[in-house]
């Protein structure tokens, strides 16, 4: 199983993106192929992210061979980054924060998770459509 990490300054704008997700590639919340999870705004309810709270979302997805982290924007890869440091050495070798476009890249990356995709599989794919330097 793939795990997705949604991360956003807004709770809004990832909690929207999750529906959209869902709806249209049809992934129902016992995929067996794919983990979605939100980390958006902070604890408090403002706008801004957590490093906390994506590392609970991290934890969450434990049972995961991958976790792939997707963020809005600069400080959101700082957090995650952080959340990443705060994972026991075997949790966080699963842990891959993918600087693409957030919508395009969360998409892409839970189509193929979908179907059954590998991380390794997954990651290729994002990487042919985003040219990610890996």
């Amino acid at each position: 199983m793939i795990g997705i990490i949604l991360v956003s300054h807004s709770s809004k704008i990832v909690e929207g993106l999750l529906d959209m997700i869902k709806e249209m590639v049809n992934i129902g919340s016992e995929n067996e192929y794919v983990l979605l999870k939100t980390a958006g705004g902070t604890e408090d309810g403002r706008l801004g992210t957590s490093g906390v709270t994506i590392f609970e979302k991290i934890e969450e997805c434990n049972a995961c061979s991958d976790i792939f982290i997707f963020c809005d924007m600069g400080s959101a890869y700082l957090s995650a980054e952080m959340a990443q440091e705060l994972c026991e050495p075997e949790m966080e070798e699963k842990v891959k924060i993918v600087h693409v476009p957030l919508i395009d890249g969360a998409f892409c990356a839970s189509v193929q998770a979908s179907i059954g995709k590998s991380g390794e599989e997954v990651m290729q794919e994002l990487d042919e459509e985003f040219s990610l330097v890996m």
